[in-house]
């Protein structure tokens, strides 16, 4: 696992979901294999295609799965302010993405604030971000 100094991960989304998909696969042969020793069936093709897979831990993917879910949710902040540029309401917001207005402006809000700690509060992203925010602008 590639790791920042401060021990983040560093990976990309492609090669995590990479890992989980691994996980995934080695999962299903083990379960097959399971499944085909208990029916007294040979294995021997499932256990070399388990063999031919990387390594994977549970652990692992569980590590992966975090850090996917990051990413998505930094992307998913940003496409909300594109929506939003682009004269979305909260109200199409929040239906695109399963939920209430509140809870998407609620979302946006949080991760708004969470950004105004990490950047320079006179950067034109935060004011592109805090201008997402006015309800006035679009409903």
């Amino acid at each position: 696992m590639r790791q920042a100094p401060d021990g983040a991960d560093t990976r990309g989304l492609e090669e995590l979901l990479d890992v989980l998909r691994v996980s995934d696969q080695r999962e299903s042969y083990e379960r097959g294999i399971e499944q085909e020793q208990a029916a007294g069936r040979p294995v021997a093709v499932l256990v070399n295609a388990l063999a031919d897979l990387p390594g994977v831990t549970g652990l692992e993917a569980l590590r992966a799965s975090r850090r996917v879910v990051e990413l998505l949710t930094a992307a998913r902040w940003h496409l909300m302010r594109q929506a939003r540029e682009e004269g979305s309401s909260w109200s199409q917001v929040g239906s695109a993405l399963g939920m209430s207005k509140q809870a998407a402006y609620d979302f946006y809000r949080r991760k708004l604030d969470q950004q105004d700690e990490s950047v320079t509060p006179d950067s034109d992203e935060v004011a592109r971000s805090r201008a997402a925010l006015d309800e006035k602008s679009n409903g």
